[in-house]
């Protein structure tokens, strides 16, 4: 099956580059070396994170027991998988690099679309470790505790309407 935007994005990305070159060949080399050390700087490097998250969501895909997962937070769950991922969301620690893997694992287990969704906005939205760690220190007390109120509500809200869209598309 051909992935349509792949190869759109690699058209996108081959026709800047030919614009860079014309305009000016040292700014082509320039982008290519700041590309390569995005990608394989020893300390920095991106590919790294992104072959290890491919490891772990694939690791963690063989780990995790499906019935546990499609019982918990799958479609028959309910209302109750939308709630208890919405909890697990916003205990995750760590970057994009170690909830996205996690994330994937999940729907391959056998997680529903709205818990999904309602995991990934609770991690976005109330990520206790950036909370604790960002917020707090720099907004202080009275802001993050406003912010997180009107929050609280919206991962179950795009958890519920995620799945109703899910099941009435037979997604």
């Amino acid at each position: 099956m051909v992935n349509y935007y792949i190869i759109g994005f690699l058209l996108a990305t081959l026709i800047l580059y030919l614009y860079i070159y014309m305009v000016d060949i040292k700014n082509l080399r320039t982008a290519l070396d700041n590309t390569l050390n995005q990608l394989l700087h020893p300390e920095e490097g991106f590919l790294y994170l992104i072959l290890a998250a491919f490891f772990l969501s694939n690791a963690l895909l063989l780990i995790l027991p499906k019935d546990l997962i499609a019982q918990w937070i799958g479609r028959e769950a309910g209302f109750k998988g939308i709630l208890i991922a919405t909890i697990v969301g916003s205990i995750t620690p760590g970057g994009p690099f170690l909830t996205f893997p996690i994330l994937v694992a999940f729907y391959r287990a056998g997680a529903a679309v709205g818990p999904l969704i309602a995991f990934l906005t609770s991690w976005s939205l109330l990520g206790l470790q950036r909370i604790l760690i960002w917020e707090i220190p720099f907004l202080g007390v009275n802001f993050v505790l406003v912010r997180v109120i009107i929050s609280l509500g919206i991962p179950i809200l795009l958890g519920l309407i995620g799945q109703y869209i899910s099941d009435t598309l037979k997604l």
